[in-house]
C-alpha cells in the first residue's frame, strides 16, 4: 500500500474527512518523492490527494507525482478556500498538521465543521522507517562519519572553529550529500562547555578539547553524530581522556537497553546512572537523544519524562555529554537503527 493509501486508511478509522499537510517533511514523506516539495497537501478520506503549489515551486514537476495531482496555483488564487466551500456538506471533520489556532477557529465557523490542528498522524508513521528510508540513512551516516573523521585528522594548530566547520561542510558535498543536516557545531577548549556552541574565530591550541557535532542531508534524510577529541599533548590530557571514557561508558549503558518495547526514559536513566556514579550527573544538561529522519529532530525525544516505547524501525541518537562552564565539555553521539535483535550503529 502507498503511503497516501496508509494515511487514508487511518483517516477512515479515525473519522477524519480531510487531512491538510503544510509541513515540508510530512509532504515529502506522504508523497514519497526524493526531491524537496513544498506547498499544501490535501488528503481526503476517499479520493485523489492534491498538492497545492505555486508556479515557482512547481518548476519541472509533472502533472502528478506517485498518484498525487499537482495543482499549480496562480498568484492570489485561494484554491483551498474554494474547495472547502464546494465540499462543505461532505467535510465535517478536518485536521491540519500545522495551523494557527485563530485560523482553525475561523475555518470552523465558516465550515460548520470540526477543525483541529497539530495532527501527528504522519509524524508517527515517519517514526518507523522502511527499507528504502533505512538505506538512505545508512548512506547519510556513512558520509557524515567519513567526513568527520577526515576533518578531525586534518586539524592543525591555529585553525579557527569557523574554518573547521566550513571544511566539513564543503567536503560532504563531494561525497554526495545535498548539504549539512544543521549548522555544524565546532567548539574548542572552554567553548565546548556550551552544548549548542556557534563556531567562532577562536583558534585551536595544543592540548585542547575539540567537539564537533555534524550531520548531512542525503536525499532529504538526515544523519547526526558528535565526536570529542584532544588535540595534541597537554598536562591535563589524562583528566580529559577519563571524561571521554566516562561519557562513552554512559552511551554504551543506554545502547544496551535500546530494544523494541523499552521505554525511552529507561535509556536516559541508564546513561544518567553512569554519570552519577562518577559524580558528573549535574554536568549533563540536555536530553539523551532523539529520533532522526526527514527532520534532524523527530520523535521519540529521549528524556526522563517520556514513556514512549521503542519500535523496530526507529532510528535514534544517543548523545550523553558532560559540560563544565569555563573549562570545557565532552559529548559523544551516534545514530542507531532499532531492530528486534538490538540496536545497529549507523555512524562510526
Amino acid at each position: 500500500m502507498s503511503r497516501i493509501g496508509r494515511i487514508q486508511d487511518k483517516l477512515s478509522k479515525t473519522g477524519i474527512d480531510l487531512l491538510v499537510l503544510k509541513d515540508q517533511a510530512n509532504i515529502v514523506y506522504a508523497i514519497d518523492y526524493e526531491q524537496p516539495l513544498s506547498g499544501m497537501l490535501l488528503i481526503p478520506k476517499i479520493g485523489e490527494a492534491k498538492l497545492l503549489t505555486t508556479p515557482l515551486e512547481s518548476v519541472n514537476l509533472p502533472q502528478s507525482v506517485n498518484g498525487v495531482k499537482i495543482v499549480k496555483l496562480e498568484r492570489g488564487e485561494r484554491y483551498l478556500q474554494r474547495l472547502l466551500k464546494e465540499k462543505k456538506d461532505d467535510l465535517k471533520y478536518i485536521e491540519f498538521d500545522s495551523l494557527e489556532m485563530q485560523e482553525a477557529l475561523k475555518l470552523e465557523k465558516e465550515m460548520h465543521a470540526l477543525v483541529k490542528t497539530g495532527n501527528r498522524m504522519v509524524r508517527e508513521l515517519r517514526m518507523v522507517k522502511d527499507t528504502r528510508e533505512i538505506d538512505k540513512m545508512r548512506k547519510a551516516a556513512e558520509i557524515a562519519s567519513l567526513t568527520l573523521r577526515e576533518t578531525l585528522n586534518g586539524l592543525s594548530e591555529g585553525v579557527t572553529e569557523v574554518e573547521v566547520a566550513r571544511q566539513y561542510d564543503s567536503k560532504i558535498v563531494f561525497k554526495g550529500a545535498l548539504k549539512s543536516a544543521f549548522e555544524t557545531i565546532v567548539a574548542f577548549g572552554e567553548n565546548s562547555s556550551n552544548p549548542h556552541a556557534i563556531p567562532s574565530s577562536r583558534r585551536l591550541k595544543r592540548g585542547e578539547c575539540v567537539l564537533i557535532d555534524a550531520g548531512v542531508d542525503y536525499l532529504n534524510y538526515k544523519s547526526d553524530l558528535t565526536r570529542t577529541i584532544i588535540f595534541g599533548e597537554h598536562s591535563n590530557r589524562k583528566n580529559i581522556e577519563e571524561l571521554i571514557e566516562v561519557v562513552e561508558e554512559s552511551k554504551k549503558a543506554a545502547e544496551k537497553k535500546a530494544f523494541p518495547g523499552v521505554k525511552v526514559c529507561e535509556l536516559d536513566r541508564c546513561a544518567c546512572e553512569v554519570l552519577e556514579e562518577y559524580g558528573l550527573g549535574k554536568y549533563f544538561a540536555h536530553g539523551l537523544g532523539h529520533g532522526v529522519g526527514l527532520d534532524i529532530h523527530e520523535p521519540p525525544a529521549i528524556h526522563p519524562l517520556n514513556t514512549e516505547e521503542l519500535k523496530a524501525g526507529n532510528i535514534i541518537t544517543i548523545e550523553p555529554g558532560v559540560y563544565m562552564p569555563g573549562v570545557g565539555g565532552v559529548r559523544i553521539e551516534d545514530t542507531y537503527l532499532i531492530t528486534d535483535s538490538g540496536p545497529v550503529k549507523l555512524t562510526f
